[in-house]
Parts: C-alpha cells; structure tokens; sequence
C-alpha cells in the first residue's frame, strides 16, 4: 500500500488577495492486492497514520463493506471490489436509480469582478451551479450583483453562511431571495444546535434551505424536517450508506461533499447513482485543479454519467 503526498496548485477560479486557497494538500491511495489489483483512493492532507494503513494490510478488501476508518482507504477497498466482482462501484450499493449525477462548481469569496468571472468560467464549462462561503472581507451584496449581470437564466448560486455568524441571517437572506433571481439556496444559516430556528426559517424561506452541519448526524434532524436539502460532508462510506437509508424513508433530498479530484468525485458518483434520494448536486471541488493524479476524467459539465464498467468508470 502506497501513500502518495502531493500538493496541488488551485486554478485561477479558486484563488482570493484575502484567503489563502492558493495550494491545497491531499494524498493519493495507491493500494496493491497479491492477485495483481490496484485500487484508487483520496485521503485529506497528509493522509491516514500508519496506525490505520496497518490495520487494512493482509486483509481482503471485501472485509471493509460499510467502511467507516478512512474515506480514502474506504474508496480504495471499494475499488478493488468492484475489479474483483467485475461490477460497477454502485451495485456495491444497491439498485442503479439514476445514470447521470448532477455535480455543482465552488469558489473562494472575492472580489465582485472575480466572482463574475467565475460564473462566465463556469457556465461555459456546462455546470448550472455555484458554491461560495460569504466572508467578512467582501459584501455580498456587491458580489451577488456583478454574478446577476453575468449569470445566464438558469444558473443558480449556493450561498454557504457556514461558520458566519451574523445576527440577521433571515433579514439578510430575505433580501437576497427577493433582490437576485439567481440565488439558489441558502446553507448553515443558523448555528448547529438552533434546529427549531432552522425548521421555522425552512417554512418561511423563499429558496431552499440546506443544513449541513447536523449536530445530531442526520437522525433527528431529517425526522423533524428541518432543512428542505441536507448535505453530508466527509462523511465515512459506511456513515453516508447507513444516512441514505433514513433520507430515503423521510423523502428527504440530500447530496454529498467530499473535497478532492477526479477518483473523489467517481466514488461520490457512483454512490449517490444508488442512493434514492440523492437528487441535490454534489460537490467535489475537483474543477479548480490545475491537475490530478489521473488524467482520464475531468469534470467540466453540469453532470457525470456513470458507465456500465467495472469498479469507479465513469
């Protein structure tokens, strides 16, 4: 089993005077199998410790079904037993609902000019799209209207209030909805904990509300029907396939964000293609690369079809 650090450089899409995303830090899984099998993964920054690389050396790859130790060893075993079984990654899951995966784009907040920039980029790329964290530093105000005097009719912006703090959310969303056509939805509007603000904001919201951060682990909250949307961030494959079974039988849309290139966004393809109500678009921020450690996929359109091929094709 092979590690493999690499820092990747963001693309101009992704960059910010105010916010260092200018090079990011994931590492590449590279896992051999003795009948001659090589499995892809991602992990985050410098990868997994050698305390959890051990514990998958001299196992069989089918020992990890439901895996919850290392998304990015995780999505190694379940490459490898889709190669094994000769199947897509997805039937790992269950039945095929959808062929085709809906996949949004991200960019850093910045300047207006910029982010006007970015959708023009974007929307000639396919995507319909866009995700951004407001920030202290640029009033969003002005950046939503240099996006509206750019974005063509159907493109849709993600407003993320994560870890923003404002107390006017509501007033402020409001003001969005109603002054920009094209505004989205709206997520992480409240604190955590606040998920009785949260359903009463969803009742009188005039765009879709996301919940993100669940302080629950999408138990009590998607049983309440707080949000509209709910997204899973990171989560372990066996922690999203155990979720999508309580989405599903709440009718609850949901969709996942798992930072990383294109063997990221295969594997968020191939499980939200099996799970039901995985409608909403996913969000893998493999689009600001300058490069990847494969070169056969690279997201430039609204969408991904997953092939009838074996383990992660798309």
């Amino acid at each position: 089993m092979q590690q493999r650090l690499t820092r990747f450089p963001a693309s101009s899409c992704a960059r910010s005077l105010h916010v260092a995303y200018t090079e990011w830090v994931r590492s590449a899984d590279v896992v051999h199998t003795d009948t001659g099998l090589v499995g892809l993964g991602e992990s985050g920054g410098d990868g997994e410790s050698q305390e959890v690389i051990d514990s998958y050396i001299g196992t069989s790859p089918w020992q990890h079904l439901g895996d919850k130790t290392s998304l990015g060893l995780g999505t190694a075993m379940y490459d490898l037993m889709g190669q094994d079984a000769g199947v897509p990654c997805w039937q790992l899951f269950g039945q095929q609902v959808r062929r085709w995966t809906p996949v949004g784009s991200w960019t850093v907040s910045s300047d207006p000019a910029h982010m006007a920039e970015a959708v023009q980029r974007y929307a000639a790329q396919g995507f319909t799209w866009m995700k951004y964290h407001l920030s202290p530093f640029f009033n969003v105000f002005d950046q939503m209207d240099a996006i509206q005097a750019v974005a063509p009719k159907d493109f849709q912006i993600h407003l993320d209030f994560t870890f923003t703090p404002l107390e006017n959310h509501v007033g402020m969303c409001d003001q969005l909805a109603e002054r920009y056509p094209c505004v989205g939805c709206f997520e992480d509007s409240f604190e955590q904990v606040s998920l009785d603000k949260y359903k009463e904001f969803k009742l009188r919201a005039k765009k879709p509300v996301v919940l993100h951060h669940a302080p629950m682990g999408f138990t009590t909250e998607v049983s309440m029907g707080v949000a509209d949307i709910y997204m899973m961030g990171h989560s372990h494959i066996g922690k999203a396939v155990e979720a999508s079974g309580h989405f599903a039988a709440c009718h609850a849309p949901f969709m996942l964000q798992n930072v990383g290139g294109a063997i990221t966004l295969s594997m968020v393809s191939h499980m939200m293609s099996a799970f039901p109500t995985a409608t909403f678009k996913c969000h893998t921020d493999c689009e600001v690369y300058k490069y990847d450690v494969v070169n056969e996929v690279r997201c430039t359109t609204t969408s991904v079809v997953i092939v009838r091929g074996h383990a992660m094709s798309m």
